[in-house]
């Protein structure tokens, strides 16, 4: 995967930066957006081709800003990489809308931000891939993942209709589905996490299958095949193995 322009949002650390690093390393031309400038110029500091730009996804403006920024300047989007997140664990029977709206805002209409400025363009090109960095924690409902999960169940759903619905556009469509990651993200966990890999490791692996044909991109197995397992379980003994097995902090 070479000479492509990607747009990476949340690229200032954890997996968007170590993306964005490896990408630019092959020979494409990075864009990377983010809130705070200082990780962002630390990420771009030794490669010319990652262009750190500062950008709130939850900001409309700002997302439209750096779309027609990068098409004005490169004349193409080809693709986009959905990284961004908020994560505020903790039991969610504790309503805090001005928390939950916060949540909301950055991990699931972030991506309907940035969508709106890339989305005709890759229509009208009939060229375009899309990458969604969903989480299992939305596979089904987890004591503990707060809104969080909800806004990566959305995600998945998002990801899973736009790969029906742009199949006749020709635009790729991936969904993500990482396991624990070391990142600023998951230091907030208080408990031990299965199978941890470091954001360089998962990056890897995300890197790796872009160029696949697989909708999903999922690791490590052991973890997420064990989730899909509960998933599929009728809901009188999934709540009785979530009770028995999961006890929030």
């Amino acid at each position: 995967m070479i000479n492509k322009v990607f747009w990476i949002t949340g690229g200032g650390s954890g997996i968007g930066s170590q993306l964005a690093v490896k990408l630019a390393k092959l020979g494409n031309i990075v864009i990377i957006s983010g809130r705070t400038k200082s990780k962002l110029e630390k990420t771009s500091k030794n490669d010319k081709r990652i262009i750190p730009i500062t950008g709130d996804v939850s900001n409309e403006k700002d997302c439209l800003k750096i779309s027609e920024f990068i098409i004005k300047k490169y004349k193409k989007i080809d693709i986009i990489i959905f990284n961004a997140a908020t994560y505020n664990p903790g039991p969610i029977e504790n309503i805090n809308p001005k928390k939950i709206k916060s949540v909301i805002d950055i991990n699931l209409m972030g991506v309907i931000n940035c969508l709106s400025g890339v989305l005709e363009h890759m229509k009208k090109r009939e060229q375009g891939h899309l990458v969604f960095v969903s989480s299992p924690a939305g596979f089904t409902g987890l004591p503990g993942a707060g809104i969080y999960g909800v806004t990566k169940s959305a995600l998945t759903f998002l990801a899973e209709t736009l790969k029906i619905e742009l199949k006749k556009f020709k635009i790729k469509v991936q969904v993500v589905h990482p396991g624990f990651v070391k990142t600023p993200m998951t230091d907030k966990n208080k408990f031990k996490m299965p199978f941890l890999l470091s954001s360089d490791e998962a990056a890897k692996r995300i890197l790796s299958n872009l160029e696949s044909s697989n909708f999903e991109i999922y690791f490590p197995k052991r973890l997420i095949l064990m989730m899909k397992f509960l998933r599929i379980l009728p809901y009188s003994i999934y709540f009785n193995v979530i009770n028995k097995f999961i006890r929030l902090p």
